[in-house]
C-alpha cells in the first residue's frame, strides 16, 4: 500500500509541477504581450506628439514672425493702439508656442530623456536675452525688471538652449504670477575665481504655501485651480525645468512664501 501511495504522491507532484510551469509560461506570455502593448502606445504616441507638434509649430512661427514684421511698423501707418495689439497676438503665440515644445519635452523625459548637447554656455549673454525679452511683458504690467548680471563671466558648462529654455520658464512664471513690484535675475558667483554659481530668479509675486513647494513641480500640477483660472498656464514648465536641470548636473530650488514673492535658484554643476 506505501509503494502505490509513493507512486501516486509522485504523480500528483510531477502533475502540480507541470500546471506550475504552464501557468508560469502562460504569465510570461501575457507579460511579454502587455509590455509590446505597451511600447507600441508609446510609439504611437510618441509618432503623433512629434507630428502634431510640428504641424502646430508651423503656423504658430508665421504667426509671431508677421507679427513681428508689422510691429517694427516700416511705413509708419499704424496707430499705437494697433501696435498694441499686434504685440498681444506675437505674445499669445510666443506663449502657445512655448506650450508645444513644453508637451514636446514632457513626453521625451517620459520616453527616456531629452538630449543634451553640454558646451561651454555664456551664462550671461543667456540671461541678458532672456531679461530683453522679457521687459515689455513686464513694463505692460506696471512691473520692473532687474537684472544683477556682470558684464562677463567664466562660462559653464551646460546645454546653452536648455538653460535658456529653463530660465525662460522661470522669468515667465515670475512676470506671470507677479502683480506689482519686480522680478529680478541675479547671477551670483566665487568671490576669488569669478566662476558662477548660481543663477537665481525671484519676485514679489503671489508665492506659494509651504505646503505645495513639491506640488509646482509635478507635471501639470499648480498650487491651486484659481491660479490656474487667474493667471493660466499648464503646470509643465517648473516640472521641467528642474528635470532639465537635473539632467544637465544643476540643482533647482525653490523658497518661497504664500503672498510674499517667490526665490527660484539653479545650482551650477560643482556649485
Amino acid at each position: 500500500m506505501s509503494l502505490w501511495t509513493n507512486i501516486l504522491e509522485r504523480a500528483d507532484l510531477r502533475s502540480r509541477e507541470r500546471r506550475a510551469a504552464s501557468a508560469h509560461r502562460e504569465a510570461m506570455r501575457a507579460l511579454q504581450e502587455a509590455l509590446s502593448a505597451a511600447e507600441s502606445a508609446q510609439k504611437t504616441r510618441d509618432q503623433f506628439l512629434a507630428r502634431m507638434s510640428h504641424e502646430l509649430r508651423t503656423p504658430l512661427n508665421a504667426v509671431i514672425g508677421l507679427s513681428r514684421v508689422l510691429e517694427k511698423n516700416s511705413a509708419g501707418n499704424m496707430r499705437p493702439e494697433d501696435l498694441h495689439l499686434l504685440g498681444r497676438v506675437r505674445a499669445g503665440g510666443e506663449q502657445l508656442l512655448r506650450l508645444v515644445e513644453d508637451v514636446l519635452d514632457q513626453s521625451r523625459i517620459e520616453g527616456g530623456g531629452v538630449p543634451l548637447a553640454i558646451s561651454d554656455a555664456d551664462v550671461v549673454g543667456i540671461a541678458t536675452n532672456v531679461v530683453k525679452q522679457y521687459r515689455s511683458a513686464a513694463a505692460a504690467k506696471g512691473l520692473r525688471m532687474l537684472p544683477v548680471l556682470p558684464e562677463s563671466a567664466p562660462t559653464v558648462r551646460l546645454d546653452p538652449g536648455r538653460f535658456e529654455q529653463v530660465l525662460t520658464n522661470l522669468v515667465d512664471n515670475a512676470v506671470k504670477f507677479t502683480v506689482s513690484g519686480d522680478v529680478k535675475v541675479t547671477l551670483a558667483s566665487d568671490a576669488a575665481t569669478r566662476k558662477p554659481t548660481r543663477m537665481i530668479v525671484s519676485d514679489t509675486g503671489i508665492g506659494i504655501p509651504e505646503d505645495q513647494l513639491d506640488v509646482i513641480f509635478q507635471p501639470f500640477q499648480q498650487v491651486d485651480a484659481s491660479a490656474r483660472r487667474s493667471f493660466g498656464g499648464a503646470g509643465l514648465g517648473l516640472p521641467l525645468a528642474r528635470q532639465l536641470c537635473e539632467g544637465m548636473g544643476c540643482r533647482l530650488t525653490v523658497e518661497s512664501e504664500s503672498g510674499r514673492g517667490s526665490r527660484f535658484t539653479i545650482r551650477f554643476p560643482g556649485a
